[in-house]
């Protein structure tokens, strides 16, 4: 059996900031006109009577 070796040294553990970072960026990048909807949100009329 063939005995995997691995290629790269694993990093050291990432800091809950640095994972809540890298989790709101990935949050951001797949969801497409995320931005878009920010900048050109309609005001709405409030029609309680």
């Amino acid at each position: 059996m063939a005995q995997w070796k691995a290629s790269v040294a694993r990093q050291p553990p990432m800091t809950k900031a640095e994972l809540r970072e890298m989790l709101t960026n990935a949050v951001r990048n797949t969801q497409p006109g995320a931005d878009q909807k920010q900048k050109r949100s309609p005001k709405v009329e409030n029609d309680q009577s």
